[in-house]
């Protein structure tokens, strides 16, 4: 059975404190880069923006990786047992929980990890030497991140496999 896989949880940010605050103790407003930014932006993608403003003023909006451990998602995934395994071993660090499902010998997880956390298990359970299922629930996991517009895969270059699924390639070699 090929994994499904859902994000069923992304932060909720109260930006009226954080720019009011914000703005009184630095003197400008950290939104203001992620205000002129015509494309539309995620709240994750905006939060990281102003955080990256905090020590920059002039700091592009985007998402910076080393603020990307500020913003958390839960996924739910329901798989087959055997590769369920393998996902949360891709998915170290992250915290989960498991059940068993009605169907004998699959179950359903809800994992919750930083932003920083499911790039990093993105990259290692879509490896070309992981099992088609594993690959699968991580390609199928970075889709759901890129249509959020949190592509955090950039410096990564897609590289497709026969199967319908790709792995990733770090550009730097």
């Amino acid at each position: 059975m090929k994994p499904s896989v859902a994000i069923i949880s992304d932060p909720a940010i109260d930006f009226a404190t954080l720019l009011g605050v914000a703005q009184q103790a630095l003197g400008y407003s950290p939104g203001a880069k992620a205000d002129q930014v015509r494309r539309e932006m995620s709240d994750s993608e905006r939060l990281i923006s102003c955080l990256s403003a905090f020590h920059d003023q002039a700091a592009p909006a985007g998402l910076t990786p080393n603020l990307l451990s500020h913003v958390s998602f839960s996924i739910l995934i329901v798989a087959d047992e055997r590769d369920l395994i393998d996902i949360l071993e891709a998915s170290s660090g992250m915290a989960f929980v498991t059940a068993d499902s009605v169907s004998r010998g699959v179950m359903l997880a809800v994992l919750t990890g930083t932003l920083a956390q499911w790039r990093d298990a993105v990259k290692t359970g879509s490896a070309q030497t992981a099992q088609y299922n594993v690959r699968s629930c991580f390609c199928d996991i970075m889709r759901q991140f890129d249509e959020r517009g949190l592509s955090v895969w950039k410096d990564q270059i897609v590289k497709p496999l026969n199967d319908h699924t790709f792995y990733l390639e770090d550009k730097r070699g």
